[in-house]
């Protein structure tokens, strides 16, 4: 028997990936799957998670086949994405939106599509980037 506590949280899928290009393509993929092409946030999720996970394995200690998680949370109004790995001591993940440019948008792209997004870091030196995007 279900207990109101288990009807009430929204459901979350959770998935590790190594830190190599392969990841992004995965990444779309399980959360396209998740999200089903039916959903009204599909294209904005699918493109962002592809930015971010891009993003993790280019630009943070996770490159190289490291590890990178993912996390989905999907409920009746937004589906939250929630993408650790192992930071960067360079940087912070940051909008830039220079037309000059060939590549650096992907956080332009997240601060466009998603309602909200940010960052937090942890003691080990973990990054998390999270966005949400509402129904």
């Amino acid at each position: 028997m279900m207990t109101l506590d288990q009807r009430t949280v929204p459901p979350r899928s959770t998935v590790t990936l190594r830190g190599v290009p392969e990841a992004v393509s995965l990444a779309r993929f399980r959360v396209g799957e998740l999200l089903g092409e039916g959903h009204p946030a599909f294209d904005d999720v699918v493109l962002l998670v592809s930015e971010v996970v891009t993003n993790s394995v280019v630009h943070s200690g996770s490159g190289s086949g490291g590890r990178v998680e993912m996390a989905v949370t999907v409920s009746p109004r937004a589906v939250l994405v929630e993408v650790c790995d192992a930071g960067s001591g360079v940087s912070a993940p940051h909008v830039r939106n220079d037309p000059e440019a060939e590549g650096g948008r992907g956080m332009f792209l997240v601060d466009l599509l998603a309602d909200r997004w940010g960052t937090c870091d942890d003691a080990r030196g973990f990054r998390t980037l999270w966005f949400e995007v509402s129904r």
